[in-house]
């Protein structure tokens, strides 16, 4: 195998050191290496490391098909002929990630992927950024790591309705397509607020590489220069990133405050505001908006606080909800994502596992057993690989046999030139402590833990301009803190 790394695109964020330190290394200089001709033994997790890259810009050629292998305990079994056609539905990179995995396998049945997108899957983090901006095109989106899936693809096919006892999913048009195995993974859609007006043109989402040419026209063709986005999650405060850089006049409305506070904390979520005020950002913070009106040439937005912003454009990033509409008469329990066991597998409304359904990705909501049993969703690019795979094992070995998906997520942003990166998930923290770097220099790295009957588990660990330094934090996610013992009086 051998492999290059666009500088261009590479942030330097060391997730494939973290996926194959054997093959990549960051200097203390902070510059990446790695090794351009990579062994055999080493080729798979080299590859893992193109799928997870946070900005796709590790490029593989020469290499061979990864030889086909039964997941553990099977002794073969994945290619048992009970398991004839798996269709997986959703054509993004969950439902990718669990294909690829299911060929890898040895299943040797048919493979058909379903997606409502005309295009085959491709990278979303970038489209509310790099490609917003234009410094990425549509084809660099698409994701090089492996080679075409050996499937049939149904694109542009919505899905209606799934008979879970009768194992067929209903297309749109009333076609039936029956499985022996099902991978749910249909991803989310972009959240809005009810009060938003509907059909007016200067009122976008981005979810879909088609919603962010929209927004990117839309603002070109208003001549945007003054510009609202709404939300202070990371897709927010990132689309607040690109307009700035667009050169546009940018105000940053929130509902609560600071920005990034439920995910980061309050004391993170400050450095944050700071870094958007610094570059320019407005920011209207524990505030909502009362009253949209389209003047025609522009909207004018009324805040609870009386105040009037007057722009050219607004953005919605509020955040998302998982599409689960076509399975509401499933059986299924979907009131917030797929809900699933520890091994991926669907539960239904009476709490049973099916045994021929699995999900994965942004739609799904499982027990991550490294924290508790609380079934949360997590989306992230990374989580999306690493959970397709784990449903794809599931889904041949099947409930009696498979293991539990315990993974450490990951994720990052970046604002205004200043990296995010997070490990574990820092929202289940209630202590913050800055173990390497300072807040005040905004180079840090914090560490978030939560009492438990155990004692304080850490939870997760954030770096801000800190790549290096947060690698060595990774695997202490999960773990309990030692109890320091109390210092002896000395003798008088």
């Amino acid at each position: 195998m051998r492999l290059s790394v666009d500088n261009s695109r590479c942030h330097i964020y060391g997730i494939c050191q973290q996926e194959a330190p054997e093959v990549f290394r960051i200097s203390q200089s902070g510059s990446l290496h790695y090794s351009r001709n990579v062994p055999a033994e080493s080729s798979a997790r080299a590859r893992q490391a193109a799928r997870c890259c946070p900005m796709q810009a590790i490029e593989i050629s020469g290499a061979a098909k990864d030889k086909p292998r039964p997941p553990h305990g099977t002794g073969g079994g994945a290619t048992r002929a009970s398991r004839r056609r798996i269709v997986v539905a959703g054509g993004g990179l969950a439902g990718l990630s669990a294909a690829t995995r299911l060929r890898e396998r040895g299943f040797d049945g048919e493979l058909v992927i379903v997606g409502e997108e005309r295009r085959k899957p491709y990278s979303r983090p970038p489209l509310s950024k790099q490609y917003l901006s234009g410094s990425l095109q549509t084809e660099q989106l698409a994701f090089t790591a492996d080679e075409a899936v050996d499937a049939q693809w149904l694109l542009d096919t919505p899905l209606v309705s799934l008979d879970v006892h009768g194992r067929s999913v209903r297309l749109r048009g009333g076609e039936r397509l029956p499985f022996d195995g099902l991978v749910l993974a249909t991803g989310v859609d972009a959240k809005r607020l009810p009060e938003v007006p509907l059909f007016s043109d200067r009122i976008r989402t981005i979810r879909t590489l088609e919603d962010a040419a929209v927004v990117q026209r839309a603002m070109q063709v208003a001549r945007a220069r003054r510009v609202v986005v709404v939300g202070g999650g990371f897709i927010g405060c990132e689309l607040a990133c690109t307009a700035r850089r667009l050169g546009m006049d940018v105000t940053l409305v929130v509902h609560s405050a600071p920005l990034l506070r439920r995910v980061l904390g309050p004391r993170v979520g400050q450095v944050v505001g700071a870094i958007q005020e610094r570059a320019g950002v407005e920011l209207r913070l524990g505030t909502g908006i009362d009253e949209w009106r389209d003047e025609g040439d522009g909207l004018s937005l009324r805040l609870d606080s009386g105040e009037i912003l007057e722009c050219d454009f607004v953005v919605l990033g509020l955040g998302s909800v998982p599409r689960t509409e076509w399975l509401r008469d499933s059986g299924l329990e979907v009131s917030d994502g797929v809900l699933c066991s520890p091994t991926c597998h669907a539960v239904d409304v009476q709490g049973g596992t099916v045994p021929w359904i699995v999900a994965a990705g942004d739609v799904a909501r499982w027990p991550n057993a490294l924290f508790d049993t609380m079934p949360r969703r997590v989306e992230h690019l990374i989580h999306a690989v690493e959970m397709g795979q784990h449903a794809a094992d599931s889904l041949l070995l099947g409930p009696g046999s498979a293991g539990w998906f315990t993974p450490v997520p990951r994720f990052w942003s970046e604002q205004h030139d200043v990296r995010i990166q997070a490990v574990g998930m820092p929202a289940l923290g209630d202590d913050v402590t800055v173990v390497e770097g300072s807040l005040r220099k905004e180079r840090f790295v914090t560490r978030y833990t939560r009492a438990t009957p155990r004692g304080h588990q850490i939870v997760g660990a954030v770096a801000f301009d800190m790549p290096l330094e947060l690698l060595r934090h990774r695997d202490s996610i999960g773990r309990i803190l030692a109890q320091r013992t109390p210092a002896r009086a000395g003798r008088s």
